[in-house]
């Protein structure tokens, strides 16, 4: 199964043409897991196969960006969400002076669900890519901080 797993989001995350800034925090739980692993140690091979993808998973999972065809969601429940589900977008920049621009994206979906991700692009370069693959009917707002 996660073996499985892995295959999917691998394929997934090879269609992100716009990558989201990595989520630490999925990071953090690989190494928690892992450390905590370390310290009950198994001789087991098939457990210590399944804790390797599991940790590899976790790292994996803070991979996420815009892809051609779905959205590439990243952290502890990724997954991809399709152009359609999306009612609203709120970009907000964030610019710093002497900094890279960079954006936070707000997807609001069909269901009561929003979805934050975070990319080192400006709000431009993101509303342009978005506008080609969104329907006619959704908003964007460009909000602030």
């Amino acid at each position: 199964m996660f073996f499985l797993s892995a295959v999917y989001n691998i394929y997934w995350q090879s269609q992100i043409e716009i990558r989201s800034i990595y989520k630490v925090s999925t990071l953090i739980f690989a190494v928690v897991m892992g450390a905590w692993l370390l310290f009950s140690p198994v001789n087991q091979l098939a457990y210590i196969v399944m804790v390797a993808e599991f940790l590899t998973l976790t790292i994996m999972n803070g991979v996420g960006g815009i892809g051609n065809n779905k959205i590439i969601l990243n952290g502890f429940y990724s997954g991809v969400l399709d152009y359609s589900r999306i009612i609203h977008v709120t970009l907000i920049p964030i610019e710093i002076t002497g900094r890279k621009p960079k954006v936070a994206v707000v997807f609001n979906t069909n269901r009561p669900q929003q979805i934050q991700m975070s990319f080192n692009k400006s709000y431009k370069d993101i509303e342009n890519y978005l506008s080609d693959k969104l329907n006619s009917g959704v908003q964007m707002e460009i909000g602030q901080i």
